[in-house]
C-alpha cells in the first residue's frame, strides 16, 4: 500500500515539475529595470490578458500533455497483457503429398518449406501428408513425423500436433489457440485428421 502511495506522490511531484517547466517564463536582459505602467496602460494591459482560473489552467496543461508527451500506462492485469500479445496469425498450409513424392522428397521438401516460411516470419505451419489408403498410416506420414520429432529435439521447431490431436480437447491445442486467435477457426480444428500435422517454428 505504501509502495503505491509512493509510486503516487512521485507522479505527481514529476507532473508539478513539468508544469512548472511548461508554463512560459519571461526572461529580461541583465541590468534592464522595467519601466513602471502608467493607470491608464496598466488597466489596458491587464484588460488584454484576462486571468485564468486553476480550472483552465489545469485543462489547457493536461491537453498539452496529451498531445506532446507520451500518454501514461494504466496498471493492466496479466490477462489483459495477455490478450493484446496475442497474434491474429493463419496457419500457412505445406502440401507434402502432392505428385506422390518419396519419403525422402517429401521431407526434403518440408525442410525447404520451412526456411521459406522462416524467413516469411510465419510461425504456424499445417503439413498436408495423408494417411495412406490402407489406413494404418502413410509411409509420408510417418517418416514426416519421425523427422518433425527429431527437429523438436534438437531445437529446430518449437511443437508439432498430430491432426488426430489437433482440437480442444488436447492441451497443447488448446495452448497453441490461446496464443494465436485464429487457430480455433482453422476448418481441421477438432475434426481428428490423421492426415495433417500443425507445426509450431
Amino acid at each position: 500500500m505504501k509502495s503505491r502511495e509512493n509510486a503516487k506522490q512521485k507522479r505527481e511531484a514529476e507532473a508539478r515539475r513539468r508544469k512548472d517547466l511548461w508554463l512560459p517564463k519571461k526572461e529580461e536582459p541583465a541590468g534592464t529595470a522595467a519601466a513602471p505602467l502608467s493607470p491608464e496602460r496598466s488597466v489596458k494591459k491587464n484588460a488584454e490578458v484576462p486571468q485564468q482560473s486553476p480550472e483552465e489552467d489545469a485543462r489547457e496543461f493536461l491537453e498539452y500533455l496529451e498531445k506532446y508527451d507520451r500518454p501514461v500506462q494504466k496498471d493492466e492485469s496479466p490477462e489483459i497483457v495477455r490478450r493484446k500479445n496475442r497474434s491474429a496469425a493463419n496457419i500457412c498450409t505445406l502440401n507434402l503429398e502432392s505428385g506422390m513424392p518419396a519419403v525422402s522428397e517429401a521431407v526434403q521438401r518440408m525442410r525447404l518449406g520451412f526456411q521459406e516460411l522462416r524467413f516469411r516470419r510465419v510461425k504456424t505451419v499445417k503439413l498436408i501428408h495423408g494417411y495412406g489408403s490402407s489406413g494404418q498410416g502413410g509411409r509420408i506420414c510417418i517418416g514426416v513425423r519421425e523427422e518433425l520429432a527429431a527437429m523438436k529435439r534438437k531445437k529446430q521447431i518449437k511443437e508439432f500436433i498430430p491432426g488426430e490431436e489437433f482440437g480442444p480437447m488436447s492441451d497443447a491445442s488448446r495452448k497453441l489457440a490461446d496464443q494465436y486467435m485464429n487457430i480455433s477457426r482453422d476448418p481441421d480444428y477438432g475434426r481428428i485428421n490423421h492426415g495433417i500435422t500443425i507445426v509450431v517454428l
